[in-house]
């Protein structure tokens, strides 16, 4: 049996089948596999053809061969089925590579399809099942690789049979087929396989994602603890089950809308049942994310929610260039879905997050629990034949073995065999299967998929970009047929070609102060120019010069489905013009005493708005050079930008600008130039103009230090006076914790910093809110640990002499402040405690000066104990000091353990390490 091999159409060689093996594997590899040896030359290239049962197949790539003599070879080569030409044709969506498309199964597959039959042929949608919607981003990305991505993302499956797409749950056949051991019951052999990139779980943990936590939640919704299942027979081995896409949340559906104003919006929901007011999460934004409708993908900042009417106002996006979405068009319309983030959910929806975590953390231990694995099944040819059937990847059969207690329908995801069956069955052949739920997403192009794939979109367009698009290019191709040459001089007015100059002499003017505006009022028929100057570069009237004065114009009731001429009629004898709307071309000289400068085109009304196309000015297209008036562009991706200065502004506002030149200079004080550094150069600068842009408010230098006068950074802004947390808390309550800081010429403001003065060579450890210090050395030298901290340090390094050191060795706790050197102007105080009771009483580290009733004994504290410590003690009656397992060396130089205090007196205990020492 041989196949005919064709190239474009011609005939070439043949190849025998019975050196080629069959292959098909689910969401994979599909062809015939080659080896023929003893041969000279096959003269085989690729894109060569072949059909094989009713599919054509081609050869991708040169065949691989080994040298046996001098005149044979021996060769290895594949035939591919049609799925791997897509393998090689990039996805486009609306001319564009790199898109961010959403859409259900269906309309993914119309979307893969249409994009083939633009490049091939043949290509139809096959079966599909309602998988949801995703959103993705495609850069470069191939056509067979995007079919995977979007089935990974949607949990589901690709199947492609000749061309045929197909996008399920599970791609597969059910087929009424049963193999096992036995005379007659088709299995050979069965031998089971580990998938060792299948790890066993029996400990499974949960967490979902970063949106709408409650209070007190970090990082990412989650539930307590975890759930285990085999731990008996495979021992703990932890996995953790993670879905970003399940947090507290409520998918909502709008009611009403209406628009307030170009810049914002309302939805009403009437099924809201929670006031979002006082909901919001600090330091987080409120947004409502549309899943549906002609926003759907997009999200937009919550301005304010009215509960009575259940209303929720958002901000358009801001697009550039005055151009807002969503559009008066283009917007949310009742029965949309949409969701919240930034808000804080009410118990019933973080339970159900919850509870929907829990369930899927225990699908993830079920399916994870037990070892994954596969067969490969040796079927009898014979049997096949018999039954008069045969497999293929994706037929579901049922598979019996009673030694090894299996029986089950089980998908076939593989199979192999010699390309010469059913026609031809010979001894020695092998009908190889391999079976199990396991299906393993396949990147042919894995490792630049690996870099494309993106988890969130950087770069998103939305609807209103592409409406915008298929107007401006409808508008363009309406432009296209109307350009006119006004002077009567061109063959063409719009040619392709090699070079080319664009423009006429009567088109080489300037206008001053001269605005247009278009769709007046959001009425397309409407159009306005202001009034404003005409300064022509080449025509003019000898004796008055070149610069005509125009008068304001305006014009309403325009006819929607036609198309203007906008003109600057001005006189041949007096500098004064006026402007001129016509369905019909005028030339320059075509009105006597007057010349018609052409201004542009206006369009006709597409989608409820209207387009201006300019046509003044020149443009000289030659080589790779462009030199024209202005460049405008919605997207302008460059590799490289040869220039020296860049620099960007309009007349009365502040430049910006990039800069390529050595220039840097190293300025005082004053900005006098004291000598020159090119890394100073300024290579960024925003706010001056380029004469000035090393005093610009902001400029980043060449070296990388930059200048910025106020903005924000990190969870910090920065003032022309201070920098301070963009979010400052009292605290709330005498005992609450502030946070926060604040760093201005007024002073510093801090919750404890954590900031340690002393370097960690010394081996102490100090740290607090504000430091401030004397000038001389720090000693040398590690010292023993110590642990102070403290919301003030004053420091006179003088007085870290070493017995001052030596009682730091000791030191620690927490302080409001801990001062080497004091001069106190006023009172300083302690807590005193006033003890009725007449009983013993037990000191703690609290307390400083105690007043004692009665005859009972005070124990001194035990804990909290630093060198230094002084407890003053007065009685109404003669008491007892006990050391509390300390002693005490009295007033008359005796170690004892307690002493006595006689009525009326009082005495002061200060612990020196080992001993408290009494003073009068």
């Amino acid at each position: 049996m041989e196949v005919q091999v064709k190239r474009n159409g011609a005939d070439t060689i043949k190849l025998a089948l019975n050196d080629a093996r069959y292959s098909n594997k689910v969401m994979a590899e599909h062809g015939l596999s080659f080896s023929i040896g003893d041969v000279a030359s096959l003269g085989l290239r690729v894109g060569d053809t072949f059909t094989y049962k009713g599919e054509e197949y081609t050869l991708n790539q040169v065949e691989d061969f080994k040298k046996m003599s001098r005149f044979v070879s021996s060769f290895d080569f594949v035939f591919e089925g049609s799925r791997h030409t897509l393998a090689h044709l990039f996805l486009v969506h609306l001319g564009a590579r790199k898109f961010s498309f959403s859409g259900t199964a269906e309309e993914w597959l119309h979307l893969f399809v249409d994009c083939a039959n633009s490049k091939s042929s043949g290509w139809t949608v096959g079966e599909f099942e309602d998988l949801g919607r995703v959103t993705l981003e495609f850069d470069s990305t191939y056509i067979l690789d995007g079919l995977t991505m979007v089935a990974q993302a949607m949990k589901a499956e690709w199947g492609i049979k000749g061309k045929v797409m197909s996008l399920k749950k599970t791609v597969g056949t059910p087929r009424a087929l049963t193999f096992e051991y036995g005379k007659n019951k088709g299995l050979y052999s069965l031998t089971r396989k580990s998938l060792q990139d299948k790890k066993i779980v029996t400990r499974a943990y949960a967490r979902g994602g970063d949106k709408n936590l409650p209070e007190g939640t970090f990082n990412y919704f989650t539930i307590p603890g975890y759930i285990e299942k085999n731990t008996d027979i495979y021992g703990i081995r932890e996995g953790e089950f993670i879905d970003e896409e399940i947090y507290p949340r409520r998918t909502g559906t709008v009611t009403a809308v209406a628009q307030i104003d170009k810049k914002l919006f309302s939805i009403s929901d009437s099924s809201i049942d929670f006031d979002l007011n006082g909901q919001r999460i600090d330091g987080e934004t409120a947004y409502i994310v549309f899943k549906s409708g002609y926003l759907e993908g997009n999200q937009f900042e919550i301005t304010s929610y009215n509960h009575t009417t259940k209303t929720i106002r958002f901000k358009a996006n801001d697009e550039g260039n005055d151009n807002w979405f969503p559009t008066e068009n283009v917007h949310a319309e009742v029965g949309d879905k949409y969701t919240l983030i930034g808000i804080r959910m009410p118990q019933s929806y973080i339970d159900a997050a919850a509870a929907e975590l829990t369930t899927k953390r225990q699908e993830y231990l079920n399916s994870n629990s037990i070892p994954r694995v596969v067969y490969e099944l040796e079927v009898d040819f014979i049997h096949l034949a018999r039954i008069k059937t045969n497999l293929d990847a994706g037929d579901i059969i049922r598979l019996k073995d009673s030694e090894k207690g299996i029986d089950a329908e089980i998908r076939i995801t593989e199979v192999s065999y010699p390309a010469v069956y059913p026609d031809v069955i010979e001894p020695g052949m092998s009908f190889d299967a391999v079976i199990g739920n396991e299906v393993t997403y396949t990147f042919l192009e894995k490792i630049q998929n690996d870099i494309k794939e993106q988890k969130e979109v950087v770069t998103q367009y939305n609807k209103q970009s592409w409406e915008r698009d298929r107007r401006n290019v409808q508008a363009l191709t309406e432009f296209r047929s109307k350009v006119l040459d006004p002077d009567g001089n061109l063959e063409n007015a719009m040619q392709q070609a090699i070079a080319g100059w664009f423009g006429t002499e009567s088109m080489y003017y300037d206008l001053d102060g001269v605005l247009m505006t278009s769709n007046v009022g959001g009425d397309p028929n409407s159009f306005a120019m202001s009034a404003g100057r005409l300064i022509h570069k080449v025509f003019k009237i000898e004796g008055l010069g070149n610069i005509w004065n125009l008068t304001a114009f305006s014009q309403s009731g325009l006819i929607p489905t036609q198309g203007y001429y906008l003109a600057a009629k001005c006189s041949k004898t007096a500098l004064t013009g006026e402007w001129v709307l016509s369905t019909e071309q005028i030339p320059t000289d075509g009105v006597p005493g007057y010349w018609h400068f052409n201004f542009g085109y206006l369009s006709s009304v597409i989608d409820g708005e209207r387009d201006f196309h300019p046509t003044k000015g020149f443009t000289l297209i030659s080589g790779g050079q462009i030199e024209t008036d202005v460049l405008s562009a919605y997207i302008i991706n460059a590799n490289r930008l040869f220039a020296q200065v860049v620099s960007v502004g309009v007349d009365g506002f502040n430049n910006a600008g990039i800069s390529g030149l050595a220039d840097g200079k190293i300025y005082d004080d004053n900005w006098n130039v004291v000598g020159d550094d090119p890394n100073k150069s300024v290579r960024f600068w925003a706010g001056s103009n380029e004469e000035d842009k090393y005093k610009a408010p902001f400029n980043v230098l060449n070296d990388g230090s930059i200048r910025a006068i106020s903005g924000e950074i990190g969870g910090f802004e920065l003032t022309s006076t201070s920098f301070r947390s963009k979010v400052l808390d009292s605290g709330g309550s005498p005992t609450g914790k502030s946070s926060g800081i604040i760093l201005s010429d007024w002073g510093v403001l801090s919750r404890n910093s954590g900031m340690s003065f002393l370097p960690s060579s010394t081996g102490l450890d100090f740290s607090a809110s504000l430091v401030g210090e004397t000038s001389e050395d720090l000693p040398t030298g590690p010292i023993l640990i110590a642990d102070v901290r403290a919301g003030l340090f004053g420091i006179r390094r003088q007085d870290l002499t070493s017995d001052a050191l030596n009682q730091l060795q000791g030191a620690w706790g927490r302080y409001g402040a801990m001062i080497t050197s004091l001069k106190l102007l006023g009172a300083k105080y302690e807590p005193i405690k006033i003890i009725t009771d007449t009983g013993d009483y037990y000191a703690t580290g609290n307390d400083y000066a105690i007043v004692k009733s009665g005859n009972g004994k005070i124990f001194l504290p035990t804990e909290n104990l630093e060198k230094g410590r002084v407890i003053e003690i007065r009685n109404i009656s003669s008491i007892f000091v006990n050391g509390t397992g300390t002693e005490i060396y009295s007033l008359n130089n005796q170690a004892v353990s307690e002493v006595t205090i006689p009525n009326a007196d009082s005495r002061k205990f200060r612990y020196s390490g080992s001993q408290w020492i009494e003073f009068r």
